[in-house]
């Protein structure tokens, strides 16, 4: 099975091209949509993409493609995974994956385009590594990661980042949920919501916390926008205190 991620949207052919260069090459494969609404050159948000399908697909080849460096000297990878693989550019989408890379291989097939790898490069590779064929790949050692705070205790407070924003305005933590014991009430700054086992155990507009369902904490208003609220966004710093 080959999922397709990618920040194409739904009005162009890029995707549908995609597709049919990995059925030429390989007319058994089984192809998954995951989402092609990924915001545009947003690489944490195909991060969390990817390590939110990855236990959904077992020995899966997953293609991403979220490339704003496209035809620059960023390197075009495939990593083995724990449950599967990922076929894309080397620019950060395994950060949130990372501790599951197994192996990692640089791409060496050359493009006939500098603007239209996922045609030219990715969904070759990703082809044929559904196959099982690694033509075209030199092993390589390290892959790129960007910055992320890592969650943690600091006396009173538990600290960690916002790796997402979705589509309902729920604000995305990488604080897990083991870290959240025994909670009621959630402070950031000068909010404080109580801490809910869902959006419908809130009063409509309600700013509350829970555990989503990737394990995270996440801020959220029932039938609102806790991002329109907060007005946290990607890649920012979060100190919370717990009741």
């Amino acid at each position: 099975m080959i999922t397709i991620s990618t920040d194409f949207g739904y009005e162009d052919h890029y995707v549908g091209v995609m597709k049919g260069v990995i059925y030429n090459i390989n007319p058994q494969a089984v192809i998954v949509d995951i989402t092609h609404g990924i915001r545009r050159h947003d690489i944490r948000h195909a991060s969390y993409i990817l390590r939110s399908i990855i236990d959904y697909f077992s020995n899966s080849v997953h293609l991403f493609v979220v490339d704003p460096g496209v035809g620059t000297s960023r390197r075009g990878i495939v990593a083995k995974l724990d449950n599967g693989y990922y076929v894309g550019p080397d620019n950060g989408i395994l950060t949130l994956v990372k501790h599951r890379v197994e192996k990692v291989w640089e791409i060496t097939l050359k493009a006939s385009s500098t603007t239209f790898h996922g045609r030219d490069i990715f969904a070759p590779i990703a082809a044929k590594v559904d196959m099982h064929e690694f033509q075209n790949l030199r092993e390589i050692y390290d892959f790129y990661s960007y910055e992320l705070i890592e969650p943690k205790k600091e006396r009173e407070k538990i600290v960690g980042e916002i790796i997402h924003v979705d589509h309902f305005g729920n604000v995305i933590t990488n604080i897990p949920s083991d870290m959240i014991q025994n909670v009621k009430i959630v402070r950031w700054k000068n909010y404080e919501m109580r801490f809910v086992p869902s959006y419908g155990f809130a009063k409509k507009g309600e700013l509350i916390a829970l555990i989503n369902s990737e394990n995270f904490l996440e801020f959220a208003s029932n039938q609102g926008s806790a991002f329109n609220n907060l007005k946290l966004k990607i890649g920012d710093k979060i100190e919370i205190e717990t009741y």
